[in-house]
């Protein structure tokens, strides 16, 4: 993408910034948020770049060190390439979300190593 970010912008910040410019939805205070971190504020995308974009977007990985507790969230992933699913397990509702990845044609790995403590 090109992305002009100011020095010292954490790669996870980075991360984040590129996904919010694909998605484009900011409130006024986000997006006052979202500029300070680039050295010169990226023009917005077209509905056709975004489109384009997504057209590319496969084979990607979404992961979680706690669980994904409800499909809602393997529902978003599927409208974003991803097609793969990797998480520790430990839900009472694991069944219910790998039925949903199933129904997307996601792999589903569980990793059993809970990284998320509280």
């Amino acid at each position: 993408l090109g992305l002009q970010f100011v020095e010292g912008v954490k790669r996870q910040d980075r991360v984040n910034a590129r996904v919010r410019y694909i998605e484009g939805d900011f409130t006024v205070e986000e997006r006052a948020r979202w500029e300070a971190q680039f050295s010169t504020v990226p023009e917005p995308l077209t509905d056709e770049e975004k489109d384009d974009f997504m057209k590319k977007a496969t084979g990607i990985t979404i992961s979680s060190d706690a669980f994904f507790p409800f499909r809602d969230s393997i529902d978003h992933a599927s409208k974003v390439g991803v097609s793969y699913v990797a998480q520790p397990g430990g839900s009472v509702q694991d069944e219910q979300v790998t039925a949903c990845c199933d129904d997307y044609g996601m792999i589903m790995s569980f990793t059993g190593v809970r990284l998320f403590h509280h």
